[in-house]
């Protein structure tokens, strides 16, 4: 039988470990010396790629990371499910393709790489930082792949969410509700909270503002196998098998309480118009039992993001949604809103999720 992703994702977990501790400081490239006499502007281009277990589940798909990565040219990308070897085989695949990125040396998922010098790195349980020095101005970039069970944003569209016992809704697992759709939102908040991703997040964001303190900038992007609260809000009560649930989501409320803004809704604000869906995404090289957990339902989401908190060197340019222009919805490849905006590939896809692009403006010293 074969083993599903989420299964994979799990051996991986326990194979490793929980969350390790660590603190360092990661090679990076020699900085050029060079004394500025006045504060200069760079564009800044932060990326959040899930690689699909290093794009081993779609032919061509290590490749293809790669090739994404040297289409849209990132400064700094946020990498889920990867691991040590995932990222080296990636760093050689760019340097093949005449581009240097450093990493941050996480011992376990997730990961950052940059093409900017990374002069410190942290791992968290489901996070990772990497400090970058963008021609002085440090920037410390967060990138999270927080717990994928206990997704409960299914248990609206009729599916269980694979909630461990004993647990309530866990006698479901993945599968389907014969009842149908639970749209009780304190049980779903309660099992969310138990997922704790929002307490893993919240370690973060406390290291995150004493990053601020000595006078860094602070980015945080991630997969979080849970959805925004700004999507699940009365516009969208009766959308995407929501079927009336109006879900507060924790992680996503936590961050923005702790002055984070969410770079694609502030660029596309309305959730109806522009959804950015970036779970599950279609993909031509992945039949579409690979790539539904929800086969009889619409369990599109936005579950990947990029955050950053506003400074007056900071400035939000855009952010855009990478990947195929059409996703999975009721086991059917279907295109999304001509109203959308994608950066589509014309290379091999790599992963079940689409990647999220944004764009900022940074005054450097």
């Amino acid at each position: 039988m074969m083993v599903r992703r989420r299964e994979l994702l799990g051996m991986v977990g326990a194979t490793v470990g929980a969350g390790v501790l660590a603190t360092g400081t990661a090679e990076a490239a020699p900085r050029d010396g060079q004394k500025h006499r006045g504060p200069s502007r760079r564009t800044l281009k932060v990326m959040q790629f899930n690689i699909w277990l290093g794009g081993s589940r779609v032919p061509g798909g290590r490749a293809g990371i790669a090739d994404t990565i040297a289409a849209v040219e990132p400064d700094v990308v946020m990498l889920s499910e990867s691991n040590p070897q995932r990222v080296a085989d990636l760093l050689a695949d760019l340097a093949e393709r005449g581009l240097t990125y450093f990493d941050n040396r996480n011992p376990v998922d997730p990961a950052v790489i940059s093409r900017y010098p990374i002069v410190e790195h942290a791992s968290f349980p489901s996070w990772s930082k990497a400090v970058v020095s963008v021609d002085g101005t440090e920037v410390a970039a967060y990138s999270g792949h927080l717990e994928y069970r206990y997704y409960v944003n299914y248990l609206p569209r009729g599916y269980g969410g694979g909630t461990p016992s004993p647990l309530e809704t866990s006698e479901y697992g993945w599968g389907e509700i014969p009842a149908g759709p639970i749209t009780d939102v304190g049980l779903i908040t309660r099992l969310n909270a138990a997922s704790g991703r929002t307490k893993a997040t919240r370690t973060v964001l406390a290291d995150a503002a004493k990053e601020r303190a000595r006078g860094r900038l602070t980015l945080l992007a991630g997969d979080f196998n849970e959805p925004s609260h700004r999507d699940w809000n009365h516009r969208t009560r009766n959308l995407f098998d929501h079927h009336g649930a109006v879900v507060p989501w924790a992680t996503t409320k936590a961050i923005e309480d702790a002055g984070f803004r969410d770079s694609y809704r502030v660029i596309h604000p309305d959730p109806v118009r522009r959804p950015g869906f970036t779970w599950p995404s279609d993909n031509p090289g992945a039949e579409v039992g690979r790539l539904t957990w929800a086969p009889k339902a619409d369990e599109r989401d936005r579950i990947d993001f990029v955050f950053y908190h506003p400074d007056r060197r900071i400035r939000l340019l855009d952010s855009v949604i990478v990947g195929p222009a059409s996703s999975i919805v009721r086991s059917e490849r279907v295109a999304e809103s001509r109203r959308e905006r994608f950066w589509e590939p014309t290379w091999t896809w790599p992963t079940d999720h689409k990647a999220v692009l944004s764009t900022f403006r940074l005054t450097t010293r």
